[in-house]
């Protein structure tokens, strides 16, 4: 079971012909639980085998299922899969403010953050994901750009 939500969100404001600000922010997020441990019943088929319903046994401990196929520990033929559940989210945005100081030469001021993190939750909660986003310690960059036009 996947659930995600992402939004793109992007605004341009002209204060001026000489001063605008461009502004971008992209939230996402996505969680996603797995459950129904299988294996091929036979092969050249497309029928399957769930671990702890129609053979073998599955447990979770600590982030790990072990499973045993035969549910006979005394063969083993048991294995461990780590628990593939996840919660993931990412904010993006970036800010360009342009500044055209003569005709021809600008300045661009620009902001890019990102932020994101991971969970091991196999569910999705709008507010707890979305307020989690802003708990992320964010990647700043700063850059400064200017172009000057050479008039003959």
């Amino acid at each position: 079971d996947q659930t995600s939500l992402a939004l793109v969100t992007r605004a341009d404001w002209t204060f001026t012909p000489a001063l605008s600000l461009q502004v971008f922010a992209q939230p996402f997020v996505a969680s996603g639980g797995y459950e129904d441990f299988k294996e091929l019943s036979a092969g050249r088929t497309f029928d399957f085998d769930v671990y702890g319903r129609d053979r073998g046994t599955i447990a979770l401990a600590n982030g790990v299922y072990t499973i045993d196929p035969d549910a006979d520990a005394a063969t083993g033929n048991t294995f461990s899969v780590g628990d593939p559940d996840f919660n993931f989210r990412s904010l993006r945005g970036n800010a360009v403010l342009r500044w055209e100081y003569r005709p021809g030469s600008t300045l661009f001021f620009v902001w890019q953050q990102q932020r994101s993190g991971a969970e091991p939750l196999d569910n999705f909660r709008f507010g707890r994901d979305y307020g989690a986003l802003f708990r992320q310690k964010p990647e700043n960059v700063f850059t400064i750009k200017a172009t000057y036009w050479l008039a003959r």
